[in-house]
C-alpha cells in the first residue's frame, strides 16, 4: 500500500533484485525466457498483487539491464500498488481467477502466451522485452497441431467412432463417479466420447483447439438433441473449473512443444478439477511403441490407410505421417503428428509435479496390467482435497 501520495512516473523501486532461478514460482518475477527472480522474504515487491488496470508497471532502468518499478498513474496514500502480471509472465506457475472489476479484466490470469490477440493488443507497449520476443516467435511459427486436425469427413473417423461406446464403458469402470457427475473431455476432437458420456446422463464439457473438429461435435449434438458444452481453447488455458473428472484420451497428450508445456497443461487440468476430482490419461506406451515396425497399413470396406513412424531417441518424440484413400471416391487424406512418447514413470512423475496424486496405472482402458507389450499407458490421478 502507498504510505504517501505518489506521482505518475515516479520510480518506486530502482532495481528489482532476487535470486535467479530457471522456473517460475509463487514469488518470482520473469526477467528472461528462462530466467526468473525469486523475491527474498523481506523484498518490497514480494507481495505485489495483480490488476488488469494496475497502478504501477515494470520497465527497464535507463542505462542498465535491470528492471525498475514505476508508478503508472497517480497513487493516493492508502491506495494499493499493483502490477499487471500479464506484462511480465509468459506462463504462471499458479494461474488464478482475477476479479479486479476492470472493463479490460481477462478473467483467468495464466500468462501472456494464453491471451487472445484482442487481449494482447492493449498491453503491447508494456510487455517486457522477453515477452515481446516470445510473442514474435509464437506468431511467426504457429505450432503444427493448429492445422493438423482439420479433416471433417466422417469416413476418416469411422473406425474411432466404432470404439467410442466400449471405451466410455471402460473409462467409467476406471473412474469413481456418481451419476450425473461433471466431466471435462479434454482434447475432445469431434466429441465421440463426450457424446457417449452425455447420453449416459453426465454433465459434459468438451474442449479442443480445433474449430473444425468442434464444428463436427456441435453438429452431432444438434442432430441428436444432446446437451453438451463446447469450448474452443488451448489445453494449457482451461477456462472452466470444478469438474469431478477430466479425461484425456486417444493419445492426445504429448503434442505440445516440450515437457515444460506438458507440465503446464497438467497444471491447467489440476486447476480445472474440483478437490478430490480425478484425471484419467490414455496415451501410447513408449516401451511398446519404439519396438513396432516403422510402417503399417490396414483397410476396411471404405478406407485404405497407412502410416510411417520415425522415433527420435534424443527427444522421445514420434514423427508420424498418417495417410488414407477412400476406396469408393478416391479421395485422399493426410495428417502429420509430432508427439512425445512417455514411459509410466515419466508421466507419473509429471502428474505428481503438477500437484496430482497417482492412484492407478494400467496397460489399457480395459484395466489390464501394464507391461512392456502394452500398446497403451493409462494413468488415473486425483487432486487432493
Amino acid at each position: 500500500m502507498a504510505t504517501r501520495v505518489i506521482a505518475a512516473g515516479e520510480v518506486l523501486i530502482e532495481a528489482m533484485e532476487g535470486l535467479q532461478v530457471p522456473e517460475p514460482g509463487r514469488h518470482t518475477l520473469q526477467v528472461g525466457r528462462n530466467r526468473h527472480l525469486e523475491a527474498p522474504p523481506d523484498s518490497p515487491w514480494r507481495d505485489l498483487n495483480h490488476a488488469c488496470e494496475p497502478t504501477a508497471r515494470l520497465e527497464s532502468a535507463p542505462g542498465t539491464a535491470q528492471l525498475q518499478l514505476v508508478a503508472r498513474t497517480g497513487i493516493a496514500a492508502g491506495q494499493e500498488v499493483t502490477i499487471n502480471y500479464l506484462t511480465t509472465e509468459w506462463s504462471l506457475a499458479e494461474p488464478f481467477a482475477c476479479h479486479c472489476g476492470a472493463t479490460t479484466c481477462v478473467g483467468q490470469v495464466r500468462g501472456a502466451r494464453h491471451l487472445t490477440d484482442a487481449q494482447r493488443d492493449p498491453l503491447a507497449s508494456e510487455f517486457l522485452p522477453h515477452l515481446q520476443q516470445q510473442l514474435l516467435v509464437l506468431s511467426a511459427t504457429p505450432p503444427w497441431y493448429r492445422d493438423a486436425f482439420s479433416i471433417t469427413d466422417a469416413v476418416w473417423y469411422r473406425s474411432l467412432d466404432a470404439t467410442a461406446e466400449r471405451e466410455v464403458e471402460q473409462v467409467l469402470r476406471l473412474l469413481e463417479l456418481k451419476p450425473g457427475a461433471d466431466i471435462l473431455d479434454l482434447c475432445c476432437g469431434h466429441g465421440r466420447h463426450a457424446h457417449e458420456l452425455a447420453r449416459r446422463g453426465f454433465r459434459v464439457t468438451g474442449l479442443d483447439l480445433s474449430a473444425e473438429r468442434l464444428g463436427m461435435a456441435r453438429e452431432r449434438a444438434l442432430r441428436d438433441g444432446t446437451q453438451l458444452t463446447w469450448v474452443e481453447a488451448d489445453m494449457r488455458a482451461i477456462p472452466t473449473g470444478g469438474h469431478d473428472a477430466v479425461i484425456l484420451l486417444s493419445s492426445s497428450f504429448g503434442f505440445l512443444e516440450d515437457d515444460a508445456a506438458h507440465l503446464e497443461a497438467l497444471r491447467s487440468a489440476f486447476a480445472a478439477l474440483a478437490p478430490d476430482g480425478q484425471l484419467l490419461i490414455q496415451t501410447d506406451n513408449r516401451d511398446h511403441a519404439i519396438r513396432q515396425p516403422p510402417r503399417q497399413w490396414g483397410e476396411d470396406d471404405t478406407l485404405l490407410w497407412w502410416e510411417e513412424n520415425r522415433f527420435d531417441p534424443l527427444t522421445s518424440r514420434n514423427h508420424r505421417r498418417y495417410s488414407g484413400r477412400h476406396l469408393k471416391t478416391g479421395k485422399t487424406y493426410e495428417q502429420r503428428f509430432h508427439y512425445r512418447l512417455f514411459c509410466a514413470h515419466e508421466l507419473g512423475a509429471m502428474l505428481e509435479q503438477a500437484g496430482l496424486r497417482v492412484e492407478g496405472c494400467w496397460g489399457g482402458l480395459d484395466g489390464q496390467p501394464l507391461t512392456l507389450d502394452s500398446p497403451e499407458l493409462v494413468l488415473r490421478a486425483r487432486r487432493p482435497r
